[in-house]
């Protein structure tokens, strides 16, 4: 190689070993530069912004400097090359330095030229001898190492003196611009981690300061995103290491730290949350499939929400921004003593702006929704709403008919009347049937129902069953429903059906006829034929055809209006003795009546007048053939009215004696109750003293009444001369023993509070009343339950009947037929059944008022009943006879004391 090459080769190599010094030299300087800056930092808490600026700055300092000694680095002439060269060959002669000055194309003689040849190619053999260390600039080399050696020492002198503080310079220089507080044995735990306010709204920063207690004033850094200001705020101590700040009408994002001089903790962003609104709400309900109800949907425009059992519900929310869920709490009603279990029902999104509840109906409860957008802010308030779950009712079953409880012969047909209606849908009915020591006997009655409601009517005929009197049948309806859980069952109150024997139901039928009731029969029967034969009479005496036209007609209906009573008589239900001699003389009268009609409709009102009277003779004939049976029988019909107008009284005497006798149980009762020291029942002395002079009121109107009977007693009918004597030897004795001045006297105690008195007079005034009542005499024997005789056999059985009616029309005398031993008698007969309660038996027809309806001038029983029917076609109960709450509830007042709860047993169900 020649001398050049050899030369640029140590220009190359002294290049190299400076650039790598210069290089060394400003990462060493660069390094220094980092050191001092972390250190000043570490003493001035600079700022990120601050750290970048003088980053940036030491950065262009560094790089220019670096550039420069680079530069400089580069800069190698060829003579400095030569002198380096000489340098390391150690030659005196400087063999390259001499070389460099030699020029072999400008030498002018050839020695010249061989001699400058010679000389290059000793420098170029010398510099090709030369090895690259000798070549290289170590000493730059050394000053470069010595530059870097100086950071690096002091590096690692601070790494291992002071570990924490290094880490945290070292981060805050690597990382300029990131938010690294500065070192300090402080430490901030900022709560929340994760702050978040509502728009507007406010926040409380806290932070807990470990590694020491701060010896500065605790300061709440808020820095504003969007202008990098930075706002200082006292914090407020809550203990020695916790402070906190409240950060009120936050609008905009902002970043929060704590700091306690140089110290402090990271910035810490506050998010600020915009709230979803609820805009609208839609529902949905599908019922459950048994209801046959259509699926709904409407707008939820109301605070509440309705919905049968079992339904699925759907309320879908929409709001003013796209959702991420939402949560719905549904808290069932309370029943009494429990204590209600909130459900949580997640929503579901169903739309970017809407979420969806879904849940099935158990219960009613409230709700309370609310959602989340995607940044997870909820609703700033819960909608809140009723929620009301329509259960599934079980059919409403009703019997109308026959009611809660009635009495009936076993040869009767009971009217059976009901309906079921449900609120969705009826499946069956049925009909049951339950007769004490046999099975229920149940019966479909509808098999296969869509309908709401049904109505039920039937006859059930009793003979059938096969029934027999002292037995009691029970009736009732059931009905279910489609529910598929089996809890829509329904039944109707149960009907009891007492059966009675005819002999009952005629002595009910005898407690229910009032003595113009059971002479208007009578009469009806005489006047009829009465009617009957006066238009053959007129028809036989009328003068020309048009009068005979007329009365031929009178005759026809007469006769036919006659012919049909008589008919009804002979079917009708005889409850008196003499009503079945009143049936068989019907019976004749109406075989007469229907050939005198027969008759009647062949004559021709135009044949003379001794041709009439001829064909009229047969009729007249036959209509008075058994006028003087007729005659008889009305006259003793007639006696039996009046006798009992007097027995009547003398069942009304009994029940003054059966009243007073009750009222001085009650007062001995309370007076025991006060000498055992209860006075619970003091309070009841002033109702025992009205009781008392109602009593005494009646006692009155009895007297009263009983002269103006006696008086009233027809003369010609002598063989009640006996029984109006003894009823006006009673009412002589009456007022001799004066009982209403003990009744008096009762009154007036009772009234002044003083117990042991009234009950004194009220006894004495019973007393003397039950000595009257045990005279022996035919009216007091009356009152007893004797009635007279007359030595007439069905009279008397009829006239005995009508006295056990009269006595069973009193409420005094209602079922009491063991009272009658005390008083020396037979007891009152026909008891055993309430008079209030619907009957059904034979046809029986009703002539006249019925008792206590005032048509008989007050001879009737105060307690009226419903009427019997009044034609032999409505002898049974009508189906539009309900069930009445009333008729099964009578007066406790009007029921004998001893059989008061005998009577309210029989009528509970």
């Amino acid at each position: 190689m020649t001398y050049r090459q050899q030369l640029r080769r140590v220009r190359t190599l002294l290049r190299a070993s400076r650039l790598l010094a210069a290089a060394i030299a400003a990462f060493g300087v660069a390094g220094l530069l980092w050191l001092v800056f972390g250190l000043v930092d570490a003493a001035l808490a600079f700022e990120a912004t601050a750290r970048t600026r003088i980053t940036v700055v030491l950065a262009a300092i560094a790089i220019l400097g670096g550039l420069v000694m680079m530069f400089r680095a580069l800069r190698v002439s060829a003579s400095e090359a030569a002198r380096r060269a000489d340098h390391a060959l150690s030659s005196q002669r400087a063999p390259a330095s001499a070389a460099l000055s030699l020029d072999g194309n400008s030498a002018d003689t050839p020695m010249s030229r061989f001699l400058t040849e010679r000389s290059l190619a000793q420098a170029a053999e010398a510099l090709a001898a030369l090895p690259a260390r000798c070549i290289i600039d170590a000493r730059v080399l050394k000053i470069a190492a010595l530059v870097i050696f100086v950071p690096v020492i002091a590096t690692g002198i601070l790494r291992i003196a002071a570990p924490a503080p290094f880490a945290v310079i070292v981060q805050r220089l690597l990382h300029p611009s990131g938010d690294i507080p500065p070192y300090s044995p402080l430490r901030f735990a900022i709560e929340p981690a994760k702050p978040a306010v509502v728009y507007g709204g406010e926040i409380l920063i806290a932070t807990e300061i470990t590694g020491g207690t701060p010896e500065e004033t605790v300061e709440c850094l808020v820095r504003r995103s969007r202008t990098g200001e930075i706002l200082r705020r006292d914090a407020f101590r809550e203990s020695p290491q916790r402070y906190s700040r409240t950060l009120e009408n936050l609008t905009e994002p902002v970043e929060v730290a704590f700091a306690s001089g140089r110290a402090r903790s990271a910035w810490t962003p506050v998010e600020i949350l915009l709230e979803p609104n609820i805009l609208g709400g839609q529902v949905r309900i599908t019922p459950p499939v048994y209801t046959n109800l259509p699926p709904s949907s409407f707008a939820l425009d109301t605070n509440e929400i309705a919905a049968v059992e079992g339904s699925e519900i759907a309320l879908e929310l929409t709001s003013n921004r796209p959702l991420s869920g939402g949560i719905c709490v549904f808290t069932p009603a309370a029943a009494p003593g429990e204590t209600p279990q909130a459900v949580t029902i997640d929503g579901d999104v169903t739309s970017s702006h809407g979420v969806t509840f879904t849940w099935t109906a158990t219960r009613s409860g409230r709700l309370s929704a609310t959602i989340r957008d995607l940044r997870g802010t909820p609703s700033p308030r819960p909608l809140d709403l009723a929620f009301r779950c329509m259960p599934d009712q079980a059919p409403d079953v009703v019997l109308d008919s026959p009611p809660s409880m009635m009495l009936a012969t076993p040869q009767s047909k009971i009217p059976v009347a009901g309906r079921a209606s449900d609120d969705f849908a009826l499946q069956r009915i049925h009909f049951v049937r339950t007769l004490a020591g046999f099975r229920d006997r149940s019966r479909l009655v509808a098999p296969s129902l869509t309908e709401r409601s049904y109505d039920f009517r039937e006859n059930l005929d009793l003979a059938e069953l096969g029934l027999e009197p002292g037995q009691t049948i029970e009736l009732m309806l059931d009905a279910s429903d489609h529910n598929p859980s089996l809890l829509g069952q329904g039944a109707s109150e149960i009907s009891r059906v007492r059966i009675i024997s005819e002999d009952e139901y005629a002595a009910y039928i005898r407690a229910r006829t009032t003595i113009d009731q059971f002479r208007a029969r009578f009469d009806a029967a005489r006047d009829a034929i009465e009617r009957a034969r006066k238009t053959l009479e007129q028809l036989r005496e009328a003068e020309n055809e048009e009068q005979r036209e007329a009365a031929l007609e009178a005759a026809r209906e007469a006769h036919q209006q006659a012919a049909e009573l008589m008919n009804k008589l002979t079917d009708d239900f005889p409850a008196f003795e003499l009503e079945k001699q009143l049936a068989e003389l019907a019976e004749k009268n109406a075989e007469a009546l229907r050939e005198n009609l027969d008759a009647l409709r062949g004559l021709d009102p135009g044949m003379d007048d001794e041709k009439l009277r001829r064909a009229l003779e047969p009729l007249l004939e036959r209509l008075g053939q058994r006028e003087q049976q007729g005659q008889q029988l009305m006259q003793q019909a007639d006696l039996a009215a009046e006798a009992a107008r007097l027995l009547e009284m003398a069942a009304k005497f009994r029940r003054i004696y059966e009243n007073q006798e009750s009222l001085v149980k009650r007062l001995g009762r309370l007076v025991e109750e006060l000498r055992l020291g209860m006075d619970a029942n003091r309070r009841q002395l002033p109702l025992l003293g009205e009781t008392q002079r109602k009593n005494r009121e009646a006692l009155d109107s009895f007297k009263a009444e009983l002269k103006r009977r006696i008086e009233a007693v027809p003369q010609d009918m002598p063989q009640l001369a006996p029984l109006a004597e003894s009823a006006s030897q009673f009412l002589l004795e009456l007022d001799i023993a004066e009982p209403e001045t003990h009744m008096d006297a009762a009154t007036r105690n009772a009234d002044d509070g003083r117990t042991a008195e009234t009950f004194h007079n009220a006894e004495l005034a019973r007393a003397a009343l039950e000595r009257l009542l045990k005279q022996d005499n035919p009216f007091c024997n009356a009152a007893r339950g004797d009635a007279p005789e007359f030595n007439i056999p069905d009279f008397d059985q009829a006239l005995q009947q009508l006295l056990e009616g009269l006595l069973q029309q009193n409420p005094g005398g209602d079922g009491a037929p063991g009272q009658g031993d005390a008083l020396g008698g037979q007891g009152m007969p026909g008891g055993g059944f309430p008079m209030h309660m619907p009957m059904l038996g034979p046809n029986r027809m009703q002539f006249g008022q019925a008792p206590g309806s005032g048509g008989d001038g007050g001879d009737g029983p105060a307690a009226g009943a419903a009427p019997l029917p009044d034609t032999a076609e409505s002898g049974t109960l009508p189906p539009t006879d309900t069930r009445q709450t009333s008729s099964s509830a009578p007066d406790p007042e009007l029921i004998p004391e001893p059989y008061r709860d005998a009577v309210r047993k029989f009528l509970t169900p």
